[in-house]
């Protein structure tokens, strides 16, 4: 149940689990940028309501989703390997007998790495499906090597001043900061300031609008960019094609959509690949017409 006391931080009505588990029977082989290797890591599946979208036409959404009233999505985490680190950006929901989740493990396991190899979490966000694998079913570190870092404005606004948080998620801020105190106590939380250069060819992209401090973390190698967005985009066969429309739980809709319009303009300008925790494949975007088409990267 531990997942499902985090949840009401992320899901509203109209979002739902999905029965589909991934299934990992074959190692997984990593994208190669530079000296980096890149592994997606499908911790589970959620369905996102097409009423979750602003900004667009009911009709027109349910067109661009196939004629879907949902669209079903993973949720991800990255495993990076770079010169010093092995990181893993974000920790998917963790397990739960109710959900399809927690299959981070396993998917850690067919890419060869073992959490204790682990060095470095980065965390977008303090949502439920980005955190939730933090912890063992035991409440000790699932990382046991790991230093966790988070933006400081984001763990501020969710566990300094509960007020300040919409009613409906003020109950989840002691739960969340006994989680990252479970870290804390070992000396392996760390947050960090908007930014900051976390190490040589890693630094902090402040991408605030989905929450207070939602961060994007941009690995850079050989002239090669690789951007873990986070939640900087749910529905990727809408929102690249109409980065102008919002979804129900950006805290900031106005700032979250001029964060992803500014940063999806950076991203092609560096020929950034792009590797979101929504989407179900690693992409590179061109402009096309008022938006943007995502090419995957093979």
């Amino acid at each position: 149940m531990r997942a499902l006391l985090l949840a009401t931080t992320l899901l509203l009505p109209g979002t739902a689990m999905m029965p589909s588990a991934p299934t990992t029977a074959a190692r997984l082989e990593p994208l190669r940028l530079g000296q980096l290797q890149v592994w997606k890591l499908q911790d589970g599946r959620i369905s996102l309501a097409a009423s979750l979208l602003k900004g667009l036409d009911a009709a027109e959404a349910r067109r661009m989703l196939g004629g879907q009233d949902a669209a079903d999505t993973p949720v991800n985490a990255f495993l990076v390997r770079m010169p010093g680190h092995t990181v893993l950006v974000d920790t998917g929901i963790g397990k739960d007998p109710e959900e399809d989740s927690g299959h981070l493990a396993e998917q850690l396991a067919a890419a060869g790495v073992a959490a204790s190899d682990i060095d470095l979490i980065l965390i977008t966000h303090d949502h439920f499906d980005h955190i939730g694998g933090l912890l063992k079913a035991d409440g000790t570190r699932a990382f046991p090597k790991a230093v966790l870092r988070v933006a400081r404005r984001e763990h501020a606004f969710w566990t300094e001043d509960p007020s300040r948080l919409p009613e409906r998620l003020r109950d989840r801020a002691p739960k969340l900061k006994a989680l990252f105190e479970v870290y804390g106590k070992a000396g392996a939380f760390r947050p960090f300031e908007d930014g900051e250069e976390l190490a040589p060819g890693l630094r902090a992209i402040p991408a605030h609008g989905h929450t207070g401090g939602h961060t994007v973390y941009a690995f850079s190698s050989e002239g090669r960019e690789l951007w873990c967005i986070g939640d900087l985009i749910h529905f990727g066969a809408v929102q690249f094609q109409h980065p102008e429309v919002g979804v129900a739980f950006d805290l900031d809709g106005d700032r979250a959509v001029k964060v992803r319009q500014e940063l999806f303009r950076e991203a092609t300008r560096q020929k950034a690949v792009l590797a979101g925790a929504h989407l179900p494949q690693i992409v590179r975007i061109t402009p096309k017409g008022a938006g943007y088409e995502a090419v995957p990267v093979p």
